[in-house]
């Protein structure tokens, strides 16, 4: 009788499968069914070699995507080679010592949110790795950010530093265990270790994690050394404490993030949607933008001075976020347990959400990213603290920086904010903020990728001519690098409006390349040749001896829109604050029409003047009177005075504006939303972050109910073959403040049906010069909802493809990817 014949199949697997748990599924799949051969990670790839029967090996092949670890991606299984041997080899299947070799392709594996299995660990007294902030298993923890050099192993990371004891040495080894080849296993033993200081530096005694919990219930501002840098927190009910952080941080009115210990509790202060919670949950983990309950009246705001916080038994949840009163420290706690997620009472305290979120009735909330953040919100029996409902979380910086990732660079950027600083001696390689996502439709948007999402790619319908390394832009800044059918983005690198965060940058640059073992063959930068990005991306290609292409920034907004859904052409809305024009004006309010790396400008708004340039965007009110007077209109004094403009100011503007003397002409959508939040008095004097003007605009808007019985009006007009859309007639023809003040919610939402019927008439004009149906909705002015939502209704209404962003941020932070796909065709 003949033997059977059998084959040593070699295939190179490709996509998210290092550092997800992956070897140890292959190892288990084989081992169930008797197959011998290895498994080793390479640079990029996962070789994997089976000893078997033909028919067994193409079948375990075919079985592998559904065995794999729930983080794990197979993007390709290519057979390498295929041999016939005359026997089996008597070895069991082995997971081999990784290896450097050249690859196909190199995925980072990101970072992963705190699974279920170590959450319960973590808070049980019986397990060995008990109230331990470092527990982690193949299903969570640190990724990137710990990363030095690929193949990803422990040796590779800055894990090397703890040598494992014998007890997760003995976790390690076995298959069947979830911590099998998790290299980021660590104990109490042997693994990293908190350590907490006060702001001269000096260590405070007792236990870091009981400290810092009474120290966050006495008020404290406490910088928190996390997974891809440091945060700082503080208790989200204590007011002084919330306005202390605002005035050291210099952060007057940019929302704050919160930390909840679970959607229970969550569930008390917003709205969270199934999508939301699926989202939040998810090993990503981001900060996900959510509304708050509907509102009743605002009470009286005042000026209460601190005292203890009230249970709030007799007020409605529809109070929440209307009222100041001083609220105290952390909410009540029941009797000391093990188990994380306690009752939540029935009437929960009152969120200051003024202080929190002042401009929107949203909140960007998350969970805990890891056990350390678990602790900090939750007491163990040993701990005194109650349990804190919420936390504020927010990015450990001073504005315009990167957040800081060494204890150094904490004391020297963080002193003079932070009371106390909670280390701890796990290195962070790479930084990495939280991401930002929202609900749009009903699923995801992100809005930041950074923590669990980057680094991360895009898959191309077709790959790319040439290696791109795609430099982004000068806010929200994010780098990608395009090879072959993938863009792979960098975490969000954040303004360029400090000498540290294009330090990030340029560290960005020197990093992500070398990781994915890509040499980009050409830098793609923006237009504008004044841009830090730009700048840097030319010096490199003059550096490298690569040609530098610059690509148009709503031309790349336009095309990271269609490359994220697969399309090639496609016509585009492009809304946003500014962007240079090849003509050199300001655009921002454009529809283009795509062709592979080519584009076509059939409307815009017609452009109004910014006296003064960027001054003009920190005060709309410079804005409001160049639209008067570029309309024809002539303000009497009275008005001036009811909008606190001094007369002698407005007369310089207005000769800015007539004599052209520094009064650029900008068509962007976000300076329309700009002039219009100051025309009915909802505009702050002073912008103290971006878009804040458009912010509360949009949030009077939600607020007006049923459709407004007034319009504003606007025209068009076309010009050489282009549509004009002028709102000149939205701003003289109106009535007076007064009046306008007192329908300000009605007047919000008029504006936003305006804009929306302007956006779907540029469309109707491109429709009857193109054969194109697709319509990509890009740009920063699009992450408002009411516009959003209504422009992309009146598009489907019409049979049109509507396309929005969904994995890559349709601000600045995904225009990398655009630049990648134009340059890289």
């Amino acid at each position: 009788m003949t033997s059977p014949t059998f084959f040593r199949s070699t295939y190179d697997l490709t996509g998210i499968v290092q550092g997800v748990g992956f070897r140890p599924a292959v190892y288990k799949l084989a081992t169930d069914r008797g197959i011998a051969g290895w498994v080793q990670n390479r640079s990029g790839t996962v070789r994997l070699c089976l000893e078997a029967r033909q028919a067994d090996a193409d079948a375990f092949v075919a079985d592998l995507p559904a065995a794999r670890p729930p983080h794990a991606r197979i993007d390709a299984c290519r057979l390498v080679d295929r041999m016939a041997i005359p026997a089996l080899a008597s070895l069991p299947f082995r997971i081999r010592d990784s290896t450097s070799t050249d690859s196909l392709r190199v995925v980072i594996p990101p970072d992963l949110g705190m699974c279920e299995a170590c959450r319960k660990e973590v808070f049980e007294p019986s397990e060995h790795r008990y109230r331990y902030p470092f527990t982690t298993c193949t299903d969570c923890g640190p990724r990137y950010t710990v990363v030095k050099t690929l193949p990803y192993d422990r040796q590779r990371t800055t894990m090397a530093a703890f040598p494992l004891c014998a007890y997760c040495r003995a976790e390690y080894r076995d298959p069947t265990d979830r911590r099998f080849h998790a290299e980021t296993v660590a104990c109490p033993d042997c693994g990293p270790s908190l350590s907490l200081e006060d702001a001269t530096g000096k260590a405070v005694a007792g236990d870091p994690l009981i400290a810092t919990r009474a120290a966050l219930a006495r008020g404290s501002i406490v910088a928190i050394r996390g997974i891809g840098g440091y945060l700082l927190a503080a208790d989200a009910f204590n007011q002084t404490t919330l306005r202390r952080l605002r005035a050291l941080k210099h952060r007057p009115d940019k929302p704050f993030a919160v930390m909840a210990p679970d959607i229970e509790t969550l569930r008390q202060y917003c709205e969270v949607p199934p999508q939301a919670e699926t989202t939040l949950k998810s090993p990503q983990a981001p900060i996900v933008i959510l509304d708050l309950p509907p509102l009743s009246p605002p009470l009286d705001l005042g000026h209460s001075s601190p005292s203890p916080r009230p249970r709030a038994a007799h007020l409605s949840p529809l109070d929440i976020g209307h009222s100041l009163l001083d609220i105290g420290h952390s909410s009540p706690s029941p009797s000391p347990s093990p188990s994380p997620s306690p009752s939540p009472p029935s009437h929960p305290p009152l969120l200051p959400s003024s202080l929190i979120t002042p401009d929107a009735p949203t909140l960007g909330a998350m969970l805990p990213t890891s056990p350390l953040h678990a602790l900090l919100l939750e007491p163990t029996d040993d701990d005194p603290t109650p349990r804190f409902d919420l936390l504020i979380m927010t990015s450990g910086n001073r504005g315009g920086e990167p957040i800081c990732l060494s204890p150094a660079e904490a004391r020297d950027r963080l002193g003079g904010i932070a009371d106390l600083f909670l280390h701890h001696n796990r290195e962070i390689n790479l930084r990495n903020d939280d991401s930002i996502c929202v609900m749009r439709d009903g699923a995801t948007q992100t809005w930041r990728r950074a923590r669990g999402y980057a680094p991360g790619g895009v898959r191309l319908r077709a790959p790319l001519k040439r290696t791109v390394l795609a430099m982004g832009a000068e806010l929200k800044n994010a780098i990608a690098v395009g090879a072959g059918a993938e863009v792979i983005f960098s975490p969000h690198v954040g303004d360029l409006e400090s000498p540290e965060a294009v330090d990030a940058l340029r560290g960005l640059v020197e990093t992500l390349p070398a990781f994915l073992e890509k040499s980009p063959q050409a830098v793609a930068v923006d237009l504008h040749p004044d841009l830090h990005a730009t700048r840097i991306g030319r010096e490199l290609g003059e550096h490298l001896g690569i040609p530098v292409e610059a690509v148009q920034h709503h031309h790349a907004h336009a095309a990271a829109c269609l490359a994220e859904h697969g399309h090639g052409a496609g016509l585009a809305l492009v809304f946003d604050g500014t962007g240079l024009g090849p003509d050199g004006s300001i655009w921002g309010a454009e529809l283009l029409e795509l062709h592979g790396a080519t584009y076509k400008r059939h409307a815009t708004f017609s452009p109004a003047p910014l006296p003064g340039g960027d001054a003009a965007v920190r005060h709309p009110l410079r804005q409001l009177v160049a639209r008067w007077v570029a309309g024809g209109e002539a303000p009497l004094a009275e008005t001036y005075a009811a909008y606190g403009i001094p007369e002698t100011q407005a007369g310089i503007w207005t000769q800015q504006v007539r004599q052209a003397l520094n009064a650029p002409m900008s068509h962007a959508a976000g300076r329309l939303f700009d002039a219009f939040a100051a025309l009915i008095g909802v505009a702050p004097a002073s912008v103290t972050y971006e878009g804040q003007a458009a912010i509360r605009l949009e949030a009077h808007a939600a607020r007006a109910g049923a459709p407004p019985s007034v319009k504003v009006p606007f025209d068009c007009r076309e010009e050489d073959c282009l549509l004009n859309i002028n709102w000149s007639r939205a701003f003289t023809g109106l009535p007076p403040l007064a009046e306008l003040r007192a329908h300000q919610n009605e007047w919000a939402l008029a504006f936003h049906h305006a804009v929306a019927d302007a956006a779907c008439a540029m469309v109707d004009y491109a429709l009857s010069r193109t054969q194109l149906r697709t319509v990509a909705l890009s740009g920063g002015v699009f992450m408002n909802r009411i516009l959003a939502e209504r422009v992309a209704r009146h598009l489907r209404e019409r049979d049109l493809t509507v396309l929005i962003h969904r994995q890559v941020p349709p601000n600045d932070g995904g225009i990398s990817l655009g630049q990648a796909v134009i340059a890289g065709r």
